[in-house]
């Protein structure tokens, strides 16, 4: 199993209420918002549902520690540290990490919010109403996803 970073890519005008409900359900409620998910049959299933209007792929470590440190943030939207990290985990950010796409952790072992509320990348998206296999941005986009987090923190 891996871990899958999900980026909302395109805006709420026009989209049918069964494709919001299920954006609702992966709590992307805005473009440029991020969450990561496991690779589930169910959410899966979902990633096909609403693949016209997000790009998602496999989180590396590097790119996932930038993320939580980058915009990672609690309730009350106070920033995190990574000495709050090692005292909450008692681990440093990097084997918090690691340990976190093994899932041997959870994000909410930090209680941070499941959305990452990222920038437009820089430079821009490369088309947003095209698949990525045709050079646009939707849809799935394998390891190449990490360079766009790396655009948009």
């Amino acid at each position: 199993m891996n871990r899958l970073a999900v980026i909302r890519v395109r805006g709420r005008v026009d989209v049918r209420n069964d494709i919001q409900d299920t954006l609702k359900m992966l709590n992307l409620t805005k473009s440029n918002h991020c969450v990561i998910i496991d690779d589930r049959e169910s959410f899966l299933g979902m990633l096909q549902k609403v693949k016209d209007y997000v790009t998602y792929g496999p989180i590396d470590t590097a790119t996932l520690s930038k993320l939580i440190i980058k915009w990672g943030r609690l309730e009350g939207d106070v920033r995190i540290s990574e000495e709050y990290v090692k005292e909450k985990s008692g681990k440093d950010l990097e084997a918090f990490c690691k340990d976190f796409l093994e899932f041997k952790n959870e994000l909410s072992d930090l209680d941070l919010k499941k959305v990452f509320r990222l920038h437009p990348p820089h430079r821009g998206y490369e088309a947003t109403k095209k698949p990525y296999t045709l050079g646009g941005t939707l849809g799935p986009r394998d390891i190449e996803i990490n360079g766009l987090i790396q655009k948009m923190i």
